[in-house]
């Protein structure tokens, strides 16, 4: 049998988790658009890629709301999994929406679609600073009528 040496959790990490959520609930889900200047340093570092993203810093993660917020106006975010280790936060969630503004050049549809994606942020002093992530945007197109 073998055994593992863990650490216990830091209050760090609980902050990061924390503060991740409270991003994916009240701002992707919420639209509260006014938290990004709370939550995101003006110095925030992206390394998702978007068409539209041309922006840098904390106006580009308020771009890739908006984006997906005009496309989705009643997007929501679901947590299906969250994990933290010190100033980083990943979690894995579903992504849904209709279809009701225009995605990117991609009229709208009007149609429901639902897509997972999974995220990773770096916080210092109470602000998200770095992201990764990606998205199954496939699907989401496909279910969108996009690829027939």
């Amino acid at each position: 049998m073998m055994f593992v040496d863990r650490e216990p959790m830091t209050d760090q990490t609980e902050e990061s988790k924390a503060l991740l959520r409270r991003i994916t609930d009240e701002i992707w889900t919420g639209g509260r658009l006014d938290l990004i200047d709370e939550l995101v340093t003006d110095g925030f570092i992206d390394h998702v890629e978007m068409p539209g993203l041309e922006s840098t810093g904390r106006e580009r993660y308020r771009a890739s709301v908006e984006i997906i917020r005009e496309a989705f106006p009643d997007y929501r975010e679901e947590i299906i999994w969250l994990v933290g280790e010190g100033d980083r936060a990943v979690s894995f969630v579903q992504g849904s929406g209709t279809h009701l503004g225009n995605l990117q050049g991609i009229e709208p549809t009007g149609r429901r679609a639902q897509w997972q994606a999974m995220g990773c942020l770096r916080f210092v002093d109470g602000q998200a600073i770095e992201r990764w992530g990606v998205g199954d945007s496939i699907a989401m197109m496909q279910q969108l009528g996009v690829f027939g």
